[in-house]
C-alpha cells in the first residue's frame, strides 16, 4: 500500500469524507424528530449522505492502493443511487411545502353560473356570506385565512411578509401563478382580499399590472376576479385608473348568476 495520488488530492478526500460523514451523522440524529413532510426528507437525505459517506471511503481506498474494478463499479453505484437520492428528497421536499402552502386546483366547477371579468367591491363587509352562498370554486388571496375556514368551496392562500405557510407580499409572480393554475383546474372565482397589502409592499404600476393579467386571464378561462378594496386605500389617481379595469359592484351578488 502507498500513496497513489498527490499529497493534495489525499488531503482534499479526507476533508470531503469528514464533512459528508459528519452530515451523515447529523441528519440520522434527526430522523422522526419532526412530522412530515420533513421527516421523510431526513429520512431519505440520510440514507442518500451514508451511501455517499461510503463511496467516499472508496475514493480514499482508491488514493492509498490500486481498486480491482468491482472497487470502482461500487463507487459508480453508491454515488448514483446517494445523487438519485438527494434529487429524489428536495424535490418530494419542494412539493410536500407547496401543496401546503398553495391551493390545489379544483376539481369540479360547482353548480353557480358566472359572469367573467373584473369587478371591484368597497369594503369586505358581508364577503363570508356571500361566498358560502354560491356554489363556485373559489380562491381568497387574504391576510386573514381564518375567515374563510369554514367556507366549504372556498381556498385561502395566505399572504404574509413573515411565516413558512404564506407567499410573501413582494412575490406578485408567485401569487399570480397560483392564480392561474386554480383557474386552469375549474377554478371560477379569484377574491382579493389584501389589495393595501400588496400596495404597501409593491409600487402601485406592479400590483396594477398584477392584477390586469389575472383579469385577463380569468376572462380566457371564463372566471372572474374580486377586489375587495378598503377606503382610503388608493389615491384618486389610482383608483380611478383600477375601476378602469374593473367594474365597481354595490351588490356582490351580482357578478354571479345562479343556475336554474
Amino acid at each position: 500500500m502507498g500513496l497513489m495520488v498527490h499529497p493534495l488530492v489525499l488531503a482534499g478526500d479526507l476533508v470531503l469524507l469528514v464533512v459528508i460523514g459528519y452530515a451523515a451523522l447529523y441528519a440520522l440524529q434527526r430522523v422522526h424528530r419532526y412530522s412530515e413532510p420533513l421527516n421523510r426528507f431526513i429520512v431519505v437525505v440520510t440514507i442518500s449522505l451514508i451511501l455517499a459517506t461510503f463511496g467516499r471511503l472508496l475514493d480514499l481506498l482508491d488514493d492509498l492502493m490500486y481498486l480491482p474494478r468491482i472497487g470502482y463499479l461500487l463507487e459508480y453505484i453508491l454515488y448514483f443511487f446517494s445523487i438519485v437520492g438527494v434529487t429524489y428528497g428536495v424535490l418530494s421536499y419542494i412539493s410536500s411545502i407547496e401543496r401546503r402552502i398553495l391551493p390545489a386546483p379544483p376539481r369540479e366547477t360547482g353548480s353557480g353560473s358566472l359572469s367573467p371579468g373584473g369587478y371591484l367591491h368597497i369594503g369586505e363587509e358581508g364577503i363570508v356570506e356571500f361566498l358560502s352562498s354560491v356554489d363556485v370554486p373559489t380562491l381568497v388571496m387574504t391576510r386573514s385565512p381564518w375567515k374563510y375556514k369554514e367556507l366549504k368551496n372556498v381556498q385561502t392562500l395566505w399572504v404574509t411578509p413573515v411565516g413558512e405557510e404564506g407567499v410573501g407580499p413582494t412575490r406578485l409572480h408567485v401569487l399570480l401563478e397560483a392564480a392561474v393554475d386554480f383557474m386552469k383546474g375549474s377554478g371560477r372565482l379569484v377574491v382579493v382580499d389584501c389589495l393595501e397589502v400588496l400596495v404597501l409592499y409593491n409600487d402601485f404600476a406592479a400590483v396594477f399590472r398584477f392584477l390586469s393579467a389575472m383579469k385577463d386571464y380569468a376572462i380566457s378561462s371564463g372566471s372572474a376576479v374580486l377586489l375587495l378594496v378598503e377606503e382610503g386605500t388608493l389615491e384618486d389617481k389610482e383608483f380611478n385608473l383600477l375601476i378602469r379595469e374593473f367594474k365597481p359592484v354595490k351588490a356582490l351578488a351580482s357578478i354571479l348568476r345562479t343556475s336554474s
